[in-house]
């Protein structure tokens, strides 16, 4: 389990058959078979030293987020899971990657902030709520504006300095997860 917290983020230092290889920001080498998520896909360590660890990524992940646009030197946003002692200050989102989309527009606010506008499938229109909460390569975050296949984020300057958000660029590829519990309630109504 996670806290959909981000306080980390970590660089890519090889991909090779699907193996990706990061850095180690934890500093201790990490137990074999854990998972940690990566921009919200939870991936199982194969690997791991000091400075180091890898984790494959299948076919389904692949399909699934933005794992298929990384390139080396990239970053990924990184979350170790839960320890029972850990708060749990966290939207209601399940840790599965819903679509991948795209950034459409970015605009800088004269406090530091940023606008993010994502456009996304159709499909997806009734699980988006202004106000309520939507993922973006595993930064929990709170929609500003819910429009017609986009919705908009707003990202503050401490957001932006401790996740991978101050990378992305327009026409950059992002992970989306939508509020679970409005997915529970839209599947409830859909079998009425």
């Amino acid at each position: 389990m996670f806290s959909w917290i981000i306080e980390n983020k970590t660089r890519i230092l090889g991909i090779d058959n699907w193996t990706f290889t990061v850095e180690n920001i934890f500093k201790t080498p990490l137990k074999q078979g854990i998972s940690v998520a990566h921009d919200w896909a939870c991936m199982t360590i194969i690997d791991s030293d000091e400075k180091k660890y890898s984790f494959f990524v299948m076919q389904e992940s692949i399909k699934k987020t933005n794992f298929k646009t990384k390139k080396i030197w990239d970053f990924f946003n990184v979350e170790w899971s839960l320890k029972l002692s850990d708060t749990m200050d966290w939207h209601f989102v399940s840790g599965h990657v819903d679509t991948t989309w795209i950034v459409e527009k970015i605009i800088e606010n004269s406090d530091g902030s940023k606008y993010y506008f994502v456009k996304y499938n159709e499909k997806y229109n009734n699980l988006v709520i202004e106000k309520w909460s939507i993922t973006i390569n595993w930064v929990s975050l709170t929609v500003v504006e819910d429009g017609k296949n986009y919705l908009s984020v707003s990202i503050i300057p401490h957001t932006q300095t401790i996740t991978n958000i101050w990378l992305l660029k327009i026409w950059d590829t992002v992970n989306l997860e939508f509020d679970i519990l409005w997915k529970y309630i839209n599947k409830l109504q859909s079998n009425k």
